[in-house]
């Protein structure tokens, strides 16, 4: 079929119409037709699924895209890093600390010191709040142990001369020192297990103050003549 020529007496264009003797030769242009139309429903569908991606302009896929990648990001993340170990909580234990003999509130040590010839033990030797002189083998400290048994005097506090390793008559210089220091005010033993100078680790003239319940409150190591002790006597009188 084809336009051309000169129009009719209608004004209308001639048309060279041929008619084929046999309609199978339509066959080629109807499978050509049918194939544009589903060439046509396959764009108009594909343009509906895009459609909400295409709204808002070509950003939008991007977008879309990072936002995924993202969330794929962080669970990956959360799975695969590793994961921290339980903090331990250290718990302070309850009730009182235990002290052992020998510390600085703790009780005296457990033993015997020599009393007028006999084992006596330490803890019915100091019965009462006071003072604990550890005496070592020529100290040549009677001045400091006259000035540390006249201040304890002042306080009303007793004191005990012990004799740091020495026996019977080797100590006889103890008990001169405490006659003389405190006019027989002082009790005097002898240590010869060295059960306190070990507890107390007493390198020189030595204090160990006591409380009313037998409770050793300091330790004052290196006693010289002249030295203040009334602060450290005056609290004695108190159970710790």
């Amino acid at each position: 079929m084809g336009l051309h020529g000169d129009p009719d007496d209608y004004g209308l264009p001639k048309v060279d119409v041929v008619v084929p003797d046999d309609a199978r030769e339509l066959d080629r242009d109807v499978i050509a037709y049918r194939r544009e139309l589903r060439q046509l429903r396959r764009r108009e569908h594909w343009q509906r699924l895009a459609r909400p991606f295409t709204r808002y302009g070509i950003a939008a896929p991007f977008i879309a895209s990072a936002v995924l990648i993202a969330l794929i990001s962080g669970v990956l993340m959360t799975v695969v890093s590793p994961r921290p170990s339980p903090r331990t909580i250290q718990v302070p234990p309850t009730g009182p600390t235990r002290l052992r003999p020998g510390d600085i509130g703790g009780p005296l040590p457990t033993g015997d010191v020599i009393v007028a010839g006999k084992r006596t033990p330490l803890t019915d030797f100091v019965n009462v709040a006071g003072v604990i002189l550890i005496v070592p083998r020529d100290c040549h400290c009677d001045s400091a142990v006259e000035n540390l048994a006249q201040q304890a005097g002042y306080q009303r506090l007793q004191v005990w001369l012990v004799a740091d390793a020495r026996t019977g008559k080797a100590a006889d210089d103890v008990g001169r020192l405490a006659g003389a220091a405190t006019h027989g005010f002082a009790r005097v033993a002898d240590d010869p297990d060295r059960l306190l100078s070990s507890a107390y680790k007493a390198a020189g003239p030595t204090a160990v103050l006591v409380t009313t319940d037998k409770v050793v409150r300091k330790v004052l190591r290196g006693v010289r003549s002249g030295q203040n002790f009334t602060p450290d006597l005056q609290p004695l009188q108190t159970p710790s």
